[in-house]
């Protein structure tokens, strides 16, 4: 099982059915997962990054489940953060999920601008709207990243959550389950 296919799994089991996003080249194996389980729980494609964010927001203030969208990495993710705005302003359970470059290519400290297509420091952006930002460099530790992504999320006063995934450790064995 692949991290991706770990994150499809987790959120089944807690009761997500619906979920909202916009494709891109750098969330495709998260896609692929939610395909394999499209029995268990809708995709719903918007025609936008803030779109997706914002019918997250929607379903978390009309159900109180947990809102969950995805978007692809750089200005897709940037996009995305009215939305993650909107939920930890007005305390709505929200989980961003945004795909990014491969960990080869981020930048780390280099000092440049940036190393892989569309690179983008989500966790520095989100840190001030959100409950948790993170990005999963390691597919060790996946799952207490998930886990404490959904508490944070869901648990006390409510609010959003995001989580950067890059590319490699979507598709990356699960380390720990």
């Amino acid at each position: 099982m692949n991290c991706s296919e770990y994150l499809v799994d987790f959120l089944i089991e807690r009761g997500v059915t619906d979920i909202f996003g916009y494709a891109g080249g750098y969330i495709v194996p998260f896609m692929d997962a939610l395909y394999k389980r499209k029995d268990e729980i809708k995709m719903h494609v918007c025609y936008n990054e803030q779109g997706c964010a914002f019918a997250a927001v929607g379903f978390a203030r009309t159900t109180g489940k947990l809102g969950v969208y995805f978007t692809t990495s750089g200005p897709g993710a940037v996009n995305g953060l009215s939305g993650l705005a909107d939920a930890w302003f007005d305390s709505f359970p929200v989980m961003g999920i945004c795909g990014n470059v491969p960990t080869k290519e981020m930048k780390g400290f280099s000092g440049i601008r940036q190393n892989g297509f569309q690179e983008m420091d989500l966790v520095s952006m989100t840190r001030n709207i959100s409950k948790y930002s993170v990005t999963a460099n390691t597919s060790e530790g996946f799952a207490d990243i998930v886990g404490r992504a959904y508490n944070m999320a869901t648990l006390g006063r409510k609010g959003g959550v995001i989580i950067d995934f890059p590319l490699d450790i979507q598709q990356a064995g699960i380390a720990d389950r």
